[in-house]
Parts: structure tokens; sequence; C-alpha cells
């Protein structure tokens, strides 16, 4: 499996996978000043994109970003409770998704929207906006602070110590960490609970436009990576 991680100067993150054998690749959360890394990255390997994936409905800048893609053939992959209509690929929690010889999992993590998902490949998983390297993103439309920390408490601190989180923002210079962080950072050993972590993801909610990333100092000690 060939992998990328796409890197903006606004930090947003995109994600390419591809299956050397079958020449197929995925673009998770593609983004305007992204995309044409995600594609030369494919290109150069001869390799066509058979979907994007979504981690949560896009805002109008990536919708045009997806026109843009829909003449190279790829399907628009999100979860089945997205507004956003310009969806091919409607999947629900725990659905597989199937391209060349590789499988991705879909897993509903809603709070940070209520149609957001984290995509789980082998030991990795694309948590989007709902988990950042450093703590949960902040809530877009609709979202939900506390049902936020449950899918993140519930779903994907589950997984095993060593599996790696792939957010869809850089945050304080971070652009991945491992299960096993966050679940140190929120035992109860550690001193988060969750309403702790509910204060810093409010404060930081004007940090979605990728314009700022600050919490109080207090706090944000208290966090992973800090």
């Amino acid at each position: 499996m060939l992998f990328r991680q796409c890197a903006a100067k606004k930090r947003s993150l995109s994600y390419v996978l591809g299956d050397p054998v079958t020449r197929q690749g995925v673009i998770i959360d593609p983004t305007a000043d992204l995309v044409a890394q995600a594609l030369s990255f494919l290109a150069e390997r001869k390799m066509t994109v058979q979907y994007i994936l979504l981690t949560h409905s896009p805002d109008p800048a990536l919708e045009d970003t997806l026109n843009k893609l829909r003449p190279l053939g790829p399907r628009v992959v999100a979860h089945e409770s997205t507004e956003y209509q310009g969806v091919d690929v409607r999947l629900r929690d725990n659905d597989a998704l199937h391209f060349g010889e590789e499988t991705i999992r879909v897993l509903h993590t809603p709070g940070q929207m209520p149609c957001a998902v984290t995509y789980w490949w082998a030991d990795r998983l694309f948590t989007g906006e709902t988990l950042l390297a450093t703590g949960p993103g902040a809530c877009g439309p609709g979202g939900n602070i506390a049902q936020q920390w449950r899918s993140i408490r519930e779903k994907l601190l589950n997984f095993p110590d060593e599996y790696l989180i792939f957010p869809g923002r850089e945050s304080r210079k971070r652009r991945v960490a491992c299960v096993a962080e966050f679940r140190l950072a929120f035992s109860d050993k550690s001193g988060v609970s969750a309403p702790a972590v509910h204060e810093i993801s409010a404060q930081t909610k004007t940090d979605h436009a990728g314009q700022l990333d600050k919490t109080n100092n207090r706090s944000s000690r208290k966090m992973v990576g800090a």
C-alpha cells in the first residue's frame, strides 16, 4: 500500500492511499490547496482516483474542489446522514469500502458534525476534525460537544494503543498521534475529564478556519503534546 499525508500552509491535511497492484487510489478530505499534491502523487505512480472520502459535510470551497474532481471519475463517499447532495456512496457505521485489494472501514463518530465519520485502515484512523493530534477539534454546523466526546471515548479509544491518529488539520504543529497518548491524557489519573475537554474544544472554536489554535495555558498543558 502507498500512503501520503499532504499538508498545506493553512494547516489542513489530506491523505492518499493507493494500491500498487491494481493502481487504484483514494483521497481523504481533499482541499483546494491540497488536491494538486494528492493528484500529483497518484499521477507519478500512474494511479487513478477511485473514491473521495469525506469525514464531514463539505464547506462551499470543498464543494468547488469536488466539482473539479468529478471529470476524473472518482465517486464521493460520506456518511448516509450528510446533507451534501453530491455524494455518490452513502455509508453506515462499520460498512466496508473496497478499492483494489484494500479495505477501509467506516466508523460513525458524530459530534463534530452529525455526519462525522472516521475511516479505519490497517493500524490508522483518519479522524477528520473529530480528533486532532492534540485533542478534539472544534464543532461544525449541528455539532454537539458531548456527543463528540462520547464518540472519541467509546469508539476511537477502544483501539489498541499503537494505532495512529491522522487528523484533518495540524494542531500545535502536530500532524499525527497514537491512541495510547489520548488514553493516558483522558484517563482519570491525568486529571482530564470530559468537561475539561469540552471547555478546551469551545475555546478553540475559532480555530476551525485554521486561523487560531490557542487555549489557556493551564488547560492546554493537560492535553496531548502540550
